[in-house]
Parts: C-alpha cells; structure tokens; sequence
C-alpha cells in the first residue's frame, strides 16, 4: 500500500494548528507561497456544481481560484439548462439531465451514456489536450470522466468529498445495512482505483480511507474561507438572548434527529436553517425552534453573525464547510467526535469536541452558562478561521495536478 510520495514535502507537523495528529504515511498538505507548476489545461469532472452542499461550494471555489491563478480549467457537469459558460480561462459545459434517476436531495444519476459530454471532450482534446483529469465525485458525469481519461491516456487526480458508503447504511434498513454499506465501500475503491493521487479534505479522513482499505496515494486537499463574506461585522442581533444554530441539510446522515435530545431544557433559543426530509419531524419535535429555511449569501451571513453557538452532530461528513463559516462569523462550534471538523478545530480552545448527543448536550449548556469561556471561544474562533485561504488550498490542489502529470 503506497501512501506517500518522496517528492511530497508533508506539512503536517508545521500544521498542526489544522491537523491534531500526524502520520508520515500520508502525504500532506503542498500549501505555501512557493511557485505551482506549470499545468497545461486541467477537465474536471463533477455530479454536483450548483447545489447547495459542501462538495459544490469546494469545486466552485476551485474554478474560482484556478481563474484567478490562470489555470485553464473545463468544468463538466449537470445543470437545469446544457450551455457553456466562459469566466476567462475556465469553462463551465452543463448538460441537462435525459434519463436520470433522482437518487438524493437535488442529486440525479444518468441511466444511459451520454455522448454529448465525449463529444465535447474530443473537441476539447483536439485544441488543447488536457494535462490532468480531476474525478469529483463517483456520479455518472465522474464515470463519464473516468472513462475518458483511460481511453485517452491522461493522468486522474480524485478528491473524496462524500462518505457514501456511511450515507448508503444510514439510509438503509437494518437488516441490509452493513451489506449496502460494504458494497458502496466496494465501489467506491473501485472507482477510484486509477487515481494518482485521492486528495481528502483532512489528515483523518485520508487515515479513514487508508483503513478502509484504499491503496492510492492519499494526500490532503484542505478548505478555505471567505472572511469578507463571513465575518462578525455581519452581526445585526442587539439583544442578550443567546442563539443556538443547527446549519445544513435536514438529513438522517447529518444526525440531525440527535439535536432534540442536546437543547432539551437548556436556556437558548434555537435556530435551525437549511431544509430537507427531517425537516417535519424536527419541528414537530422542537416546537419553539426557528426554522429559516436555506439561506444564502449575506443573508446566511447575517444569521451566522447572529448566532453564539452552532451543534454540529454529524459524524459521517468528511469536512463540514459550515463549521469554518460559522467560526469566522464569531460563533463557537460544538462538534461531535469523527472525521471532519474534530479534525480542524481544537477541543477546548476554538471548540468543543465531544462524545454523543449527550457530550454535546453537556458541553452546551457549559458553553450557555459561562459568558466569559464563550467570549474567549469567539475569538479564538475568529482568528483560526482568518488563517483559512482558499487560493493557499487550491495552490496545493494544483502541485498534486502537477505530481500526477510528471511523477
């Protein structure tokens, strides 16, 4: 199993304000202010661009770096609408779904090849060939891209957003659950077996797929964040009331049904904001709970300014892109043990990491309890999130672009 490349320089020990622990075997992050390489064109491949999850706010994120950084990048996706829209040297070709099964929130699958997307690949090829293939997501749109790299020789880079095989049990019954989950695990090594290299949002997502049994290079693609967009100047609240937030998608793999039994009987107001399946249960669960709805924006902005605490109970997410909104919007995090945020933040000093809805419960009411811990929290918050820079992340994305065109 071959997990580090002797051309990485891993930064995981000079790191370590983002990563908690080390381990060589890993390749680490390649962020810093050195020159990138040279990349001729890069064809990313992705199932989701415009909805609202974190996999999609990362890769646009991505093409708007690799803009700015004046990278040519081709993004190959769905939208509601087949176009091609040009932002100076990146491209965005969406193509309508034909036969597709709905198969998540806002998720569709292609059931039959689509031989628009290798038209326009061939196109594509024929006046600039592409350096390096970027597998996003293990969708239809990234079989289609796994598949055009093999036939044409060009070099795959993955990077893991998802814990597909956790969703797939958690959405199954009993009975199947570790049999539905096994296979997704399966397939997802499968799938991205001809990468190079498969980058993860964090050191412990990355040891995660070395246990399950992944044999690519792993490497770390860390998240940025947009402190102009969030930040406590947002705040508009002039009340003492304090406010506890549950951000994200309403969903049973988001733990959400576990956020009842952490607020109940504890003096804070809640807020839930964002939508989904659990939605109706919630509410009728948490009846003095404020329900929002997705924000977006400076709106979503303005309600994280507002907010003092946010439960993060999920332990399925692999990052968890609104715990690093709601830290640079001056809000304390509490955060349940697992691959993802517990692997940025740091227990006791910009968060509360903790053991069950029961640990979060506890740490809540700590946290309600103690205005001066709180305040502490928030600053610490802050400035951790201030040292988040999306260009810093996408400049590492492009040296293991580089590390796969000429290894």
């Amino acid at each position: 199993m071959h997990l580090e490349d002797p051309n990485v320089r891993t930064n995981f020990a000079g790191d370590s304000s983002a990563f908690g622990r080390s381990d060589s075997r890993v390749g680490g992050l390649l962020e810093d202010d050195g020159p990138i390489p040279q990349i001729a064109r890069v064809a990313l491949f992705t199932d989701t661009f415009s909805e609202v999850n974190g996999a999609a706010h990362t890769l646009r994120k991505v093409a708007e770096m690799m803009e700015r950084l004046g990278i040519p990048l081709d993004v190959y996706c769905y939208g509601p609408e087949e176009g091609v829209e040009v932002r100076g040297c990146v491209t965005i070709r969406r193509f309508n779904h034909r036969l597709a099964h709905n198969y998540y929130e806002r998720m569709s699958i292609e059931l039959a090849p689509d031989f628009r997307i290798g038209k326009a690949w061939r196109d594509a090829m024929q006046s600039n060939p592409y350096t390096v293939v970027h597998l996003a997501t293990p969708g239809s749109m990234g079989f289609t891209g796994r598949n055009l790299a093999a036939r044409f020789g060009v070099p795959v880079v993955g990077t893991y957003h998802t814990h597909f095989s956790d969703y797939t049990g958690l959405r199954s019954g009993p009975a199947v659950r570790k049999v539905i989950s096994d296979a997704t695990r399966n397939f997802l090594r499968w799938f991205y077996a001809p990468c190079k290299w498969v980058l993860c949002p964090t050191e412990g997502c990355a040891q995660d797929l070395q246990r399950k049994g992944f044999r690519n290079r792993l490497g770390v693609f860390s998240r940025g964040i947009d402190t102009e967009l969030y930040s406590t100047s947002k705040r508009k609240r002039t009340d003492d009331r304090i406010v506890t937030a549950y951000v994200g998608r309403c969903a049973p793999e988001k733990n959400v049904q576990a956020l009842p039994e952490i607020v109940e009987g504890i003096e804070s107001d809640l807020w839930v904001i964002g939508d989904g399946p659990e939605r109706p249960i919630l509410e009728q669960k948490l009846k003095h709970g404020r329900f929002t709805g997705y924000l977006y924006g400076e709106e979503l902005a303005t309600a994280y300014a507002d907010v003092e605490l946010l439960l993060f109970p999920s332990t399925t997410d692999t990052f968890g892109n609104v715990v690093l909104e709601a830290m640079a919007s001056g809000v304390v995090p509490i955060v349940a043990r697992g691959p993802g945020p517990s692997d940025f933040v740091t227990d006791g000093l910009n968060a509360m990491v903790c053991d069950g809805p029961q640990g979060m419960r506890a740490a809540l009411r700590k946290l309600v309890a103690d205005g001066e811990m709180r305040t502490s929290m928030r600053k610490q918050a802050v400035d951790y999130a201030r040292q988040r820079d999306w260009q810093r992340a996408v400049k590492g994305l492009v040296r293991y672009y580089g590390l796969a065109a000429n290894p």
